[in-house]
């Protein structure tokens, strides 16, 4: 049976459901049987192996502090009221990759889910794991800036923030673009090298200042002329990453695989489980003989019985007085929306078959 659970989370980490995964644990258990075939209703079991093994098969796995060059983002899900209304956030995927101080060995290092993605959702995840790195590498997201400092403390932004060059020039291209310069318009030509050394930065910016016919060029400048008169300066004491490219595939690949069932992960500690059996898949760590390995020396520990988490993990239906509570995955906003908008359709219906009855009289 350790191989079939092994099975069971390989399958999950590479995109199978819960589901799909326990009918394959089915299917081979049915090799050979004569007895009536046994069907899968539903993952239940595979979530419940999950709960118990996840932290077996990870803890080898698992990172003990921040890397020295830390790279974040983040990917929201979320929820738009029905008829054309407000699109709230329902939860966000958070993600770090690290790098050596050299930046080399880079390595998808951790992700995890959360209801909110602001500066204290930030600072949440930053807490999760000790060290300090010498360099953080992201988007321009305000977010992260405010969790940075809200857990490193005043001024640790500006001493290890480095904004993703990559973007900065897409969004610099695009301002280009709206302005309609050619390909060999001076402003373009100074922008090469612009974001790297500080020299090439203020002729950049002065060429621009000096052409206020180019209206979202200079808009750009203004916004980030001091960010980036700084950044340029300290770029070359910095270890060499310089964009947060490379924590941007994962986040992708992994929204791609969860965004058809996105809906259904409402419990924060099961999304938590399973995100983390897809970093071991990311990183190529995964593997049915490793796992089971993992899972037989986790057992003979504890006499052949884990400790049963899954049930440690169920969200509250209510609380003592009987009222219904939310669940730990999503954000209380749009939570609370759904609620409305639920009661608004009931009543409305519940209005509509009233006025269709007929008159008793």
């Amino acid at each position: 049976m350790v191989r079939e659970i092994a099975g069971a989370l390989v399958d999950v980490g590479r995109g199978q459901t819960y589901t799909d995964a326990a009918k394959r644990v089915r299917a081979r258990a049915n090799i050979g049987k004569t007895s009536k075939w046994r069907d899968v209703i539903n993952g239940q079991t595979v979530a419940e192996w999950m709960a118990d093994f996840v932290p077996a098969v990870a803890a080898r796995y698992q990172p003990k502090e921040w890397p020295a060059i830390l790279v974040l983002d983040s990917t929201p899900y979320r929820w738009t009221q029905p008829g054309g209304g407000v699109n709230l956030l329902l939860y966000t995927i958070f993600a770090a990759y690290g790098y050596d101080l050299d930046g080399t060995n880079g390595r998808l290092w951790k992700v995890s889910a959360g209801p909110n993605g602001d500066a204290p959702a930030w600072a949440e995840f930053l807490a999760s794991l000790p060290g300090k790195p010498e360099s953080i590498v992201c988007d321009q997201d305000k977010a992260i800036s405010a969790g940075v400092e809200m857990h490193w403390g005043k001024w640790s932004a500006i001493n290890l923030i480095h904004h993703c060059e990559h973007h900065l020039g897409e969004r610099a291209r695009a301002a280009f673009a709206s302005d309609k310069l050619p390909p060999e318009n001076p402003v373009r030509k100074q922008f090469r090298g612009a974001l790297q050394t500080r020299g090439q930065w203020d002729l950049f910016e002065a060429e621009v200042r000096s052409r206020p016919n180019l209206p979202m060029t200079n808009n750009w400048v203004a916004r980030n002329s001091t960010w980036l008169q700084a950044q340029t300066i300290s770029r070359p004491r910095i270890p060499p990453v310089y964009s947060n490219g490379a924590v941007e595939q994962p986040l992708r690949a992994f929204k791609l695989a969860l965004s058809p069932r996105a809906f259904t992960f409402r419990n924060r500690a099961r999304l938590n489980q399973l995100l983390t059996l897809m970093v071991l898949a990311h990183r190529r760590v995964d593997n049915v003989t490793d796992y089971s390995t993992d899972i037989r020396a986790y057992l003979e520990a504890n006499n052949g019985r884990p400790h049963r988490t899954y049930r440690e993990a169920y969200d509250a239906m209510t609380n003592e007085s009987g009222v219904a509570l939310l669940n730990s995955l999503w954000s209380v906003t749009a939570q609370i929306a759904m609620i409305e908008a639920r009661t608004k359709r009931a009543v409305a219906t519940d209005s509509h078959l009233s006025s269709s009855e007929p008159d008793s009289n």
